[in-house]
């Protein structure tokens, strides 16, 4: 925690110095989102307290060694026929034990060392898919941030185009070529506008927080993608390929099967308790008696040494064992339907991410050809309205789906990059390398 909060301390220092200022693109962002991000940080601290359970596995089958010793005072109280005896004595007792003990069979042991390694691979699993989750946050934040910027590019360069059409409009009614309806039309289209970009501007301020809260990086000056891009379905273009590929290898459910076997384990265990558990021992000890609690009324000391063989035999646990077995026995059964929901959801994520690259790669290739055509038709009744064959009105629809047109355009590619993200991230394939590759589309 100490660690962390010094991390977030430079950062913030760093910020305040500006050397992050600068312009940044989406793996430079994702590098120090790692550093600076407080759900990461937690997930690094949950791997380290992971992998210990291998440590923690390895001791089972060490041996351990225990140390015991006190000191007291004694007051004994004797009863006795002989008339030389004394009948009460008092003394000082000192007493300490060392003793060694070597596991050499426990069947509890051997299966809570294989559920213990299987925590710490367990802790892996669940790591990388907190990496995967923090690229595809990362990715999301990035591209809300350019999609806000593209929206509010796009209605101020619709606000300038009517505010024209608005004079035009006004000064055609004063010299007495245009109706007053002219004027009205415009007015009300660019009060709308004003509205727009009031809205635009307050989303992209909210997204830019957003960014900074995640990464710590001012959302300034970041690249963006090219005026054309290429977009490529899925390949392999078959969506049961991917399915299948996510059953074997996406995380959450590799996750899930995990558990499943942890919580197996945890009935062995408790099936196995009543198995015998032997072990090795080495035992040394001393006991001291001072005063008159000795015969001559000095010092007795009395050397203990053992090796031998212990056997640990359970037989009644007053049913906390088979409760505890009971539990376990439910705790199995939770973790195979949660195993299940996991595949579920894996398929049905697999499927919307491939279906959101097919559909999208085809929808920016429609909306390209859109583009193109909205702004031909935007030309051609500029033209009509320049002829007098045209209304204001239709100019003015026509550039409000041209901008339209061009905010779809912008959203489909960013989406199409997500889903190609969250598409290798079904699989359990999305890293640095996936990011690298999206990464290299854009531009600063």
């Amino acid at each position: 925690m100490q660690r962390f909060v010094l991390r977030t301390l430079t950062y913030a220092l760093a910020l305040t110095a500006g050397s992050l200022a600068s312009a940044a693109d989406l793996l430079q962002v994702y590098q120090e989102a790692k550093k600076y991000d407080a759900n990461f940080a937690a997930a690094e601290a949950e791997l380290r307290a992971g992998q210990e359970n291998t440590n923690q596995a390895s001791a089972l089958w060490l041996p351990t060694v225990d140390f015991s010793g006190d000191a007291k005072r004694v007051h004994l109280d004797r009863e006795s026929n002989l008339p030389s005896s004394s009948n009460k004595s008092s003394g000082n007792q000192y007493s300490y034990n060392l003793k060694a003990t070597q596991p050499v069979y426990s069947a509890v042991a051997s299966v809570g060392a294989s559920q213990l390694n299987e925590r710490a691979r367990l802790a892996e699993v669940k790591f990388g898919g907190a990496k995967q989750d923090l690229v595809l946050r990362v990715a999301q934040s990035y591209f809300d941030v350019l999609y806000a910027q593209d929206s509010l590019e796009f209605v101020r360069a619709q606000k300038d185009a009517v505010s024209q059409q608005l004079a035009q409009a006004k000064k055609s009614f004063e010299v007495g070529v245009a109706t007053i309806t002219d004027t009205h039309e415009a007015q009300a289209k660019y009060d709308g506008i004003i509205a727009s970009e009031i809205a635009a501007q307050n989303d992209l301020v909210v997204k830019q927080n957003a960014f900074l809260q995640l990464t710590g990086v001012p959302a300034d000056g970041l690249a963006v993608l090219p005026g054309k891009m290429e977009a490529t379905p899925p390949t392999p273009a078959d969506m049961n390929e991917w399915v299948k590929m996510a059953e074997q290898k996406s995380l959450n459910i590799d996750a899930k099967r995990g558990e499943l076997a942890i919580a197996e384990a945890e009935i062995d265990k408790y099936r196995l308790s009543k198995q015998p558990t032997v072990g090795l021992f080495a035992q040394y000890g001393q006991d001291t008696d001072k005063g008159v609690l000795t015969a001559p009324g000095g010092t007795s000391k009395t050397k203990t040494t053992a090796v031998g063989v212990q056997v640990n035999i359970p037989i009644f646990t007053g049913g906390a064992t088979s409760s505890k077995l009971r539990a376990a026995l439910a705790s199995r059964d939770q973790a195979q339907f949660l195993l299940e929901a996991a595949r579920r959801e894996a398929a049905q994520t697999t499927k919307q991410a491939f279906l959101g690259v097919q559909a999208g790669a085809a929808q920016i290739r429609a909306l390209d050809q859109a583009q193109l055509s909205a702004q031909s038709s935007l030309d051609s009744t500029k033209l009509g309205r320049e002829v007098g064959v045209r209304t204001t009105l239709d100019l003015l629809n026509a550039q409000q789906q041209f901008y339209l047109t061009k905010k779809d355009l912008a959203k489909a590619r960013y989406d199409y990059l997500m889903n190609q993200l969250k598409l290798s991230a079904a699989v359990g394939e999305l890293g640095e390398k996936e990011l690298e590759a999206v990464n290299g589309r854009l531009m600063r």
